[in-house]
């Protein structure tokens, strides 16, 4: 029974992204997380220039959980081996993830309109949903496993926030196939709604150990990650992929209404983390990264602002990650890649 619970948080390690590597698994674990990530743009090219900070408080509470051992005896008896017996396990959480985001854009064309009217902005948001797994597993067959999430947000500024804001919604379901304790495979959906933007995108992917120590996580189109265990309290992430942000903000221009617009930056990330073990229960995660792509865009409303041209970036995050282990898979989530 542990080792299914093993399998469950091992395949869920590397699904979701928001801009530092995947830990999937603390989706499903009660937690806290702090997170601080800051871009610096150098502006090696000579274009525009976008400095973006933000700061996140990740709290995920178990609401429900069932574990249940079903066995025929009927079919015990017959020796109907396969079908005797029924492992049923699911458990439910519920995630709220307050966030505070910086913004310090330039243009190289100083007479261009500008949104934040030469000034650092913040805005203001936070997440919420569900998340579940369901396992089920049967005597002598592979375990089937079931994971979803949805949530709903906002990322507002001080102004937007009188023009009718408008939330944002994320949903994920999927599906794995384990073969073995060191390599499965997994596919599913991820369904996203920002600001009139609607995204389906499939998501297929599999992890597999290489070697002692060395393991591979590909999940396409988000992520390449490769983590070498290096003593029992430091590993190592050397991860490629893409991360994105958005957020709104209002604009008054000649003292007119407040206009509501939203601003987006989809980016190509490289990075290297290591994954520094403090207790049983807490990791510190140091990580250092560039932007060497970057596609920023303003939408909503037909905004009148340039969109800006942007040098490569470098990129740092720093997360204290403190589990409470009292969820049906919180005792046995550790020592599986992590540690």
């Amino acid at each position: 029974m542990k080792y299914y619970f093993n399998i469950i948080v091992f395949l869920l390690l590397s699904t979701i992204s928001r801009g530092q590597s995947f830990i999937f698994n603390q989706f499903f674990q009660p937690s806290i997380r702090i997170n601080s990530t800051y871009s610096h743009d150098f502006n090696f090219l000579n274009k525009d220039r976008l400095h973006q900070g933000q700061a996140d408080i990740n709290c995920i509470i178990p609401i429900k959980s069932k574990l249940k051992l079903k066995v025929d005896w009927k079919k015990l008896l017959t020796l109907r081996l396969k079908k005797t017996a029924k492992l049923k396990a699911y458990q439910l959480f519920w995630n709220f993830r307050p966030k505070l985001m910086y913004l310090d854009l330039a243009y190289k064309d100083t007479t261009a309109l500008h949104p934040f009217k030469q000034k650092k902005h913040f805005t203001y948001g936070f997440t919420t949903g569900i998340s579940g797994v369901h396992l089920i597993a049967k005597a002598m067959r592979k375990p089937k496993l079931l994971f979803y999430s949805i949530n709903i947000g906002l990322q507002e500024d001080l102004q937007s926030i009188q023009a009718t804001p408008i939330p944002s919604v994320t949903a994920m379901i999927g599906f794995a196939h384990i073969k073995n304790f060191n390599f499965y495979w997994y596919y599913g959906l991820f369904f996203s709604y920002n600001n009139g933007q609607i995204i389906p995108a499939p998501f297929f992917g599999l992890q597999a150990k290489l070697s002692k120590g060395i393991w591979v996580n590909i999940t396409l189109p988000v992520q390449i990650r490769f983590s070498f265990k290096a003593s029992s309290t430091l590993k190592i992430d050397l991860t490629a992929g893409l991360s994105n942000f958005s957020t709104a903000f209002g604009h008054r221009a000649n003292h007119q209404t407040i206009e509501r617009y939203v601003f987006g930056n989809f980016r190509i990330r490289s990075s290297i983390t290591a994954n520094i073990k403090l207790s049983s229960q807490a990791i510190l995660y140091l990580e250092a990264g560039c932007y060497p792509y970057q596609f920023p865009s303003f939408r909503w409303n037909s905004p009148p602002f340039p969109s800006p041209t942007l040098s490569p970036s470098v990129y740092g995050n720093i997360s204290l990650y403190y589990t409470f282990k009292k969820s049906l898979l919180g005792s046995t989530i550790d020592g599986i890649i992590l540690f």
